[in-house]
């Protein structure tokens, strides 16, 4: 099975969507491009509807009249082996793909958009009037890197109220930024230091692993 296509910004893409057309449509690749098998949003007259990338283009309309793709989904792509799948059901089944795609697709909230959350790290003020609670704050940030934290979580690992985290916000020696919940873990990198933990003491040292 050849590997998924990518498509660049403009190129057209054929989208099956689940409406009750029995035919892909054509639209132009949106800013970024997308993959093969993209969950993407497109608009269909005055609504935006879900639907994938199935293939390339027809092309046999005015590229000039082709709308764009709206975005595409924070969600893994359709395997091509889910399409062979959905195909061959369809033919077996005599059902039609946009009903077929209809039935993979009805994962609740799968079209919305990534809810929001607050996190925290290390900002870039430095504190004027210190006390020991700010102090584990930015002592547990520092510790752990530039990793970010929810306010609950980097309270608790401090010791403190939520209300010490919202005052070194306020003095900018916190960042609070807004990032999509469950967003995919980053890439390891093997390069980085490790974490030596002194059994019995409760401490970590920051020597390298070995």
């Amino acid at each position: 099975m050849p590997d998924p296509q990518f498509f660049n910004e403009g190129d057209l893409v054929a989208v099956l969507t689940s409406q009750p057309l029995d035919r892909t449509l054509d639209y132009k690749a949106p800013e970024g491009g997308c993959w093969q098998g993209a969950f993407v949003e497109v608009p269909l007259g005055p609504r935006k509807v879900l639907g994938v990338v199935w293939q390339p283009g027809e092309g046999d309309f005015d590229y000039a009249k082709v709308r764009s793709v709206i975005r595409v989904l924070d969600v893994a792509p359709m395997q091509q082996s889910m399409q062979t799948f959905l195909r061959r059901v369809s033919d077996y089944t005599l059902t039609s793909m946009s009903v077929m795609l209809r039935l993979a697709t009805r994962a609740p909230g799968l079209g919305d958009p990534p809810s929001m959350q607050q996190v925290y790290r290390m900002g870039a003020a430095e504190v004027s009037r210190m006390t020991s609670a700010r102090g584990r704050v930015l002592a547990v940030l520092e510790e752990f890197g530039g990793l970010s934290f929810t306010l609950t979580e980097l309270a608790d690992a401090a010791g403190v109220t939520s209300s010490v985290v919202k005052g070194l916000v306020k003095l900018g020696a916190v960042a609070e930024e807004a990032t999509p919940r469950d967003v995919p873990f980053p890439r390891l990198d093997p390069m980085l230091p490790g974490k030596n933990i002194i059994w019995g003491t409760g401490r970590r040292s920051s020597a390298t692993t070995r």
